[in-house]
């Protein structure tokens, strides 16, 4: 299979597992904030945003081992990527050992000490805590073996995993109204079995398909890989740590200054911003692998001209349905949830917002990646994303709205994609005309579509399921038709042409 062919076909598989998880996704949260009421929401939610605290040294590793077997894939160097996979793996099971029993106590301390937690359900944030903990502990040990179906272009399976996961999850939620006890640890203890039991079969059937993925131990503890892969990791973590920080402590803060009620409506919109981030991973996951292989190859022409691709293509993903959804969300919240809490639909708007900005610069995050040379880069990227937190607290310590916090996501999001530009200018010699030609202007075109597509009938409508539909039909319709006339030239209509008539014919066979 050729790299477009296999770009397009795992975009069109993960696209669609991004659309039915989204789906029973948001459907099944109904469910889950009826049954738990908005303060063990707001606990589940914050607890939750503990965890990235304690694995995001491992998560930012898991970039670093895809990039290495992504680039000797691309090299075409089998036993290597067997030896870099045994010394990820040893990495990754040391790391996950260390990081699960400090994370233990320091989370249990800042449950008891700092969190703002009614007295009576702290026991249950504990044992929560607890639980999710070992969820962590699972995901942190497989990510080499699932960092093999990325680094292969395997996407199509792995998008089936995620769907066994989301129909696993959408059962739970269903379930959780005909449970008597603790709603709350019944959930949390249910999302952690699925998650070991999906990330567990993973593991089993990377072992089973990949020869790379057999065990040496002989190759654990080499002192050269060992210190490539950290080099990599810690700048790569200096970058992560300020996302993390951004999001996760935000919660926090949110919950100093106002409880968990309002974390209810940040958790809500922070499930929006996941099924989002789905969505648009659906093309940077198609494109990373190939992008980096490229760079292995020696090939920095397609590398930077796939860059661009994915910046354009998942910003016009993600404007598909951000924008009649940004139009729509105070209806779609009532018929989702029925009485929403408070604030969430502008935090639902303003992350939405945030994406797209997002999505603008994401190819030249993947080129500097490949690239390898990513020190000043994630330093400065990480540096920008983490002043979130500062700009959030100025703007509650003056006695802005809870949705103040939204709006300095908004700043330091625009901040941070401009400086991925300028870096890419830096490192690859291209033009700020030239990333506002190839991805600003076409972008621009089908949001002004979309929008106008959208407000059209919001405005001369009633509100009504008929409006919403009405909506979301001529915002995709004209979204889609300024895509392909306006926005993609003769080569971006080609690729989606063949490609599609490629993955159709292979269906038929």
């Amino acid at each position: 299979m050729r790299p477009s062919q296999r770009i397009f076909l795992n975009t069109a598989a993960t696209y669609a597992r991004a659309v039915l998880g989204a789906g029973l996704a948001l459907f099944s949260i109904r469910w889950v904030l009826n049954a738990l009421g908005q303060i063990d929401f707001g606990i589940f939610s914050v607890v939750g945003s503990l965890i990235p605290f304690i694995t995001f040294m491992n998560s930012v590793m898991s970039w670093s081992v895809s990039r290495y077997f992504a680039y000797y894939i691309g090299q075409g160097k089998s036993a290597e990527i067997n030896r870099w996979f045994n010394t990820a793996f040893s990495i990754h099971l040391l790391l996950s050992i260390a990081l699960t029993l400090i994370g233990w106590f320091v989370g249990e301390y800042i449950i008891k000490h700092i969190f703002s937690v009614p007295i009576d359900r702290i026991p249950a944030c504990l044992w929560v805590f607890r639980i999710t903990l070992i969820s962590a502990f699972v995901s942190m040990v497989s990510v080499p073996f699932i960092a093999l179906f990325t680094a292969k272009q395997h996407l199509a399976e792995v998008a089936i995993w995620g769907i066994l996961y989301s129909l696993a999850a959408f059962s739970l939620a269903w379930q959780l109204s005909y449970v008597s006890g603790d709603r709350l640890m019944f959930y949390a203890t249910g999302m952690v079995v699925i998650l070991v039991l999906v990330q567990f079969a993973q593991v089993f059937r990377a072992s089973y398909i990949f020869p790379e993925c057999r065990i040496d131990y002989r190759q654990w503890f080499n002192r050269q890989r060992f210190k490539e892969i950290f080099s990599f990791s810690i700048w790569n973590a200096l970058g992560s740590m300020g996302t993390m920080l951004r999001n996760n402590g935000s919660a926090i803060l949110l919950n100093h200054f106002f409880g968990p009620r309002v974390n209810a409506a940040f958790g809500i919109a922070n499930q929006v911003s996941g099924q989002t981030d789905m969505f648009a991973s659906s093309m940077i996951g198609a494109f990373a692998p190939e992008i980096t292989a490229s760079e292995g190859r020696g090939d920095r022409a397609r590398m930077i001209s796939l860059s661009n691709l994915a910046s354009k293509f998942s910003t016009i993903l993600v404007i598909l349905f951000a924008i009649p959804l940004m139009a729509e969300i105070d209806y779609v919240l009532k018929l989702w949830l029925i009485e929403p809490p408070a604030y969430t639909a502008i935090f639902c708007q303003l992350i939405l917002l945030i994406f797209i900005i997002d999505r603008l610069s994401v190819g030249y995050l993947l080129a500097v990646n490949a690239y390898g040379k990513i020190a000043a880069f994630h330093v400065t990227n990480g540096i920008i994303l983490s002043m979130t937190l500062l700009v959030a607290w100025l703007f509650l310590k003056a006695g802005f709205s809870p949705t103040s916090v939204g709006v300095a996501f908004v700043i330091t999001s625009i901040a941070s994609t401009l400086g991925r530009v300028l870096w890419a200018r830096k490192l690859f010699s291209l033009s700020i005309r030239h990333w506002v030609k190839v991805v600003v202007m076409p972008c621009t075109k089908v949001a002004f579509a979309a929008t106008i597509g959208a407000l059209v009938p919001h405005f001369l409508l009633p509100i009504s399921c008929y409006r919403l539909v009405l909506v979301i039909s001529t915002s995709l319709a004209a979204s889609l038709l300024t895509t392909w006339f306006f926005t993609f030239d003769m080569s971006d209509r080609n690729f989606v042409r063949q490609n599609f008539v490629h993955m159709i014919t292979k269906i038929r066979g």
